[in-house]
């Protein structure tokens, strides 16, 4: 079950990074509709589940290590979201967007590039 939920996790990683290496103005509008207290809620929802998923699969991929790590970052980026408050949350989202498309694009290429190598390590 863990090894088809992170599937789908870097799947999704590796989408939204090939989406923004292409068009970066439409991801721009996608990030900016996190700006919402349920919005909030959802980052720090998926990000416990997407570490969680990664954390648990990692035994039975070709690079347990890099699972786990990623798995644990995600946990604590998750654990530590309320910490840091729904104000900054969105300070952050908004100096995000201001990024110019091809520091998006970068950022996006990293994210293509780990989706890339989590889907590799799980197949």
């Amino acid at each position: 079950m863990f090894l088809v939920l992170a599937l789908a996790v870097a799947l999704f990683i590796f989408v939204m990074g090939a989406w923004g290496l292409f068009a970066p103005g439409s991801i721009f509008a996608f990030i900016s509709g996190w700006s919402s207290k349920s919005g909030f809620w959802l980052a720090v929802l998926l990000r416990l589940c997407f570490g969680l998923a990664l954390w648990f699969a990692a035994p039975d991929t070709r690079l347990p290590i890099v699972l786990r790590v990623l798995g644990a970052v995600a946990v604590l980026s998750a654990a530590s979201l309320p910490l840091v408050g729904y104000d900054r949350f969105e300070r952050v989202l908004r100096w995000w967007t201001g990024r110019s498309p091809f520091v998006m694009r970068l950022w996006s290429l990293l994210a293509t590039a780990i989706g890339g190598v989590v889907l590799w390590s799980l197949t």
